[in-house]
């Protein structure tokens, strides 16, 4: 099974070293059954953020070597980039990519901005021309609605749209249903809004397993003073968020 939301780098005050954090799923690898991870730098998020910086986080990451657990990057693509004239194709091509993520509450993305309308453009024309997938942060805040960038899901068909979080539940299904190309993913959701969106989302296999890990166990330690390790966080993650069946679980 495949964790289709992975963190690394720098979150507030605490560095998450990916190599030690892939070999700690790796171990966990009988109770959780996951085999391959798709992860993203939350340094990518620091108002110091630089692509070169990244990058050799990226490299770091991508260093490490298993017969049982793939890892696989996505490239966090940020205004910053767009406004110092980096397009999606250039920082695209340092790395075999799984595919973009975007965080519309993170960064201040503005469809009247000429770079960023651009960089967005081009962000799904090169997941549409390489079937790479979208990885959009959705909560419920205007600026990060699942529908705020609907009109590029169905412009670009064939770029694979994840709606992380699922967040709102409604929204998020409706959406789902809607476009054959867009799927969504169960990081940090709640068990009663994963439990209603089952209800909604009409094709089951298009509700993607996400742990957000380990900005989880940050949550769970700074905001709720939970004791748990880290390996205890992400075992009790995949128990309560992994899908009802482990069938036809990655998007075709």
């Amino acid at each position: 099974m495949t964790d289709h939301h992975i963190h690394i780098g720098q979150f507030n005050e605490i560095y998450y070293d990916a190599v030690e954090l892939f070999e700690l799923i790796e171990s966990t690898q009988s109770q959780t059954h996951i085999s391959e991870i798709h992860y993203s730098s939350t340094s990518s998020c620091r108002d110091d953020a630089e692509l070169s910086r990244v990058e050799e986080e990226i490299a770091y990451a991508q260093s490490y070597e298993s017969e049982k657990l793939f890892v696989k990057p996505y490239l966090w693509f940020i205004p910053k980039y767009a406004e110092q004239g980096i397009t999606v194709e250039s920082a695209a091509s340092s790395f075999e990519y799984c595919g973009i993520k975007l965080h519309p509450a993170g960064q201040k993305w503005d469809e009247e901005n000429p770079k960023h309308i651009k960089a967005l453009h081009e962000m799904f024309r090169w997941a549409d021309d390489n079937s790479k997938s979208i990885l959009i942060h959705c909560g419920t805040q205007k600026c990060d609605l699942p529908t705020r960038f609907e009109p590029f899901f169905a412009e670009y068909r064939h770029a694979r749209v994840i709606l992380a979080h699922s967040n709102p539940v409604k929204e998020t299904a409706e959406v789902v249903n809607k476009y054959k190309n867009v799927y969504c993913d169960t990081a940090c959701i709640e068990k009663e809004n994963l439990q209603k969106l089952y209800s909604l989302v009409n094709d089951k296999s298009k509700i993607l397993f996400g742990s957000d890990f380990p900005v989880t166990h940050y949550f769970s330690t700074h905001l709720f003073w939970k004791k748990i390790s880290l390996e205890e966080e992400y075992v009790e993650n995949c128990k309560i968020l992994q899908p009802i069946t482990h069938k036809s679980w990655h998007p075709s």
